[in-house]
């Protein structure tokens, strides 16, 4: 696919660029339909940790949604993914290969936060590099800003990897992000961006760029896919990526045990 230097260079500065109609309203009907099916099928790969609403009774769906080898077979038919390879070989001046594919689903009145992040804040010890990445971000909806659209701050790539810290989600799942603070003055000098974007279209954008999205208020489901791209000669480490996860969980199990040794401390208390 031809793109042109005028793209690659607003890609460069922004940190991302954005493209319409990489998927046919048609088919992101029908991917739809392939993951609000699979999402219905028991499976014990499923956990509460992935749910909305970890351990409640509401019936809810999951947060993060990852299909089987079958599913993902059907989702060749309906996306060019070798577009997209070529499209982040272009930006990256190497070649990149699909490494990962995962949706979020953000449902209507429901559909929780994403934490402002840097993507390589979660990879910067797998030993890969920052540029060894790319990620494809894809509205399979119509997305709006009362809907919790994807949000980038402007050219926040070139501030390099900024501090984050660990925090804890409403089910149980840490994540990382900078301090409010910290944003603030980012803010002053790297314009925060809405994407409001139509079914269909996507954006790449660099491990760096700052990015996250309010929580779904509205009465629209605004399902996301994330199609995430790696250098095809890259450094990432198997047995680092297998450290940084069990060190993440064990940050976790410990905010956890504070929160039910505060917990239990509260349940004690006299009026």
């Amino acid at each position: 696919m031809f793109l042109s230097n005028i793209k690659k260079s607003q890609y460069n500065t922004n940190g991302f660029i954005c493209f319409e109609k990489m998927i046919t309203t048609n088919n992101c009907k029908k991917i739809i339909k392939i993951v609000n099916r699979f999402e219905k099928k028991p499976s014990k790969k499923k956990n509460e940790l992935d749910k909305n609403h970890s351990f409640s009774k509401i019936s809810n769906s999951n947060k993060v949604v990852i299909l089987d080898h079958l599913n993902n077979q059907k989702l060749e038919k309906l996306i060019d993914f070798t577009k997209i390879e070529k499209i982040a070989s272009r930006l990256t001046n190497t070649e990149m290969k699909v490494w990962f594919k995962k949706f979020y689903p953000k449902n209507n009145f429901d559909g929780d936060n994403e934490f402002y992040h840097q993507d390589f804040a979660y990879h910067k010890d797998k030993k890969a590099k920052n540029q060894e990445y790319i990620q494809c971000f894809i509205a399979l909806q119509d997305h709006y800003l009362e809907s919790g659209c994807l949000r980038v701050f402007k050219g926040s790539h070139k501030l390099g990897l900024i501090k984050h810290h660990v925090v804890m989600t409403r089910n149980g799942v840490s994540k990382l992000t900078p301090s409010s603070d910290q944003l603030k003055k980012i803010s002053k000098k790297n314009k925060m961006l809405n994407l409001e974007l139509k079914a269909g279209s996507c954006v790449f954008f660099n491990y760096q760029l700052i990015h996250g999205s309010s929580s779904n208020a509205s009465k629209h489901n605004q399902l996301r896919m994330v199609v995430q791209l790696l250098q095809k000669k890259n450094n990432r480490n198997k047995q680092k990526n297998n450290d940084v996860w069990k060190k993440r969980n064990l940050q976790e199990i410990s905010l956890l045990k504070k929160f039910i040794n505060l917990k239990n401390k509260l349940g004690q208390a006299k009026n």
